[in-house]
């Protein structure tokens, strides 16, 4: 492990000391960090500065944006209820897809790749919101294809909080049990995914689950 691409040696004072690094953005962004940035099988690169951007691109505007923009979407549209609608949408078969890809990543102890996996279906993700535009399709009172769109959402959501879960044991709980599920978090298996059953479930906004430094 290099620090700014120089080896960590306490000896000549290259350090980064754990306190300081668990107390910038907490243990789980930390922890995130280390599994997607440091290959198990060779060294890796840290840096505040690549920690931060990582926190803030990934973390901040990707998953944790996500996560509020969808749960907020469900409360103001559908009072909380996930809609019942279990239609296949574009976002659910590349959810699937990107599924077996980071099951086959994390049996084979490869699990950078599976949290690049997972990112990348948080991108599509908030694509697809800007794409859909529920706000319009509510506007202009499409209400079949908004329930479509907010319940693939919410299982979308779902799926990657399960695939980050091992990155983010904390914060992903935390999202998993405000969506209220019915299969309690530690109980939930990858195997759930391939049919992911949201609808129904009463969900509450959220507050940042990464907050962004002042």
């Amino acid at each position: 492990m290099n620090y700014t691409g120089t080896r960590f040696s306490k000896s000549e004072g290259v350090l980064v000391e754990l306190d300081e690094a668990v107390d910038r953005f907490g243990p789980d962004a930390l922890r995130y960090f280390l599994l997607r940035e440091v290959p198990w099988d060779s060294d890796g690169n840290f840096s505040w500065e690549r920690f931060d951007t990582r926190y803030t691109s990934e973390l901040a505007d990707g998953y944790g944006n996500l996560a509020s923009r969808v749960l907020a979407m469900i409360v103001k549209y559908r009072g909380g209820v996930i809609p019942d609608r279990s239609e296949s949408m574009s976002l659910d078969t590349l959810g699937l897809e990107k599924v077996r890809t980071y099951v086959d990543y994390m049996d084979n102890h490869l699990l950078h790749l599976g949290a690049q996996t997972t990112w990348e279906l948080v991108s599509r993700a908030n694509g697809f919101i800007e794409e859909q535009a529920p706000w319009r399709l509510a506007r202009e009172g499409a209400d079949d294809r908004l329930d479509a769109v907010l319940a693939a959402l919410a299982r979308c959501v779902g799926r990657i909080s399960l695939m980050a879960s091992p990155f983010l044991p904390n914060k992903t709980r935390q999202l998993w049990e405000r969506m209220a599920p019915r299969r309690p978090f530690d109980e939930a298996r990858l195997e759930d995914l391939e049919r992911l059953d949201l609808q129904g479930a009463k969900v509450s906004k959220l507050s940042p689950l990464f907050p962004k430094q002042a």
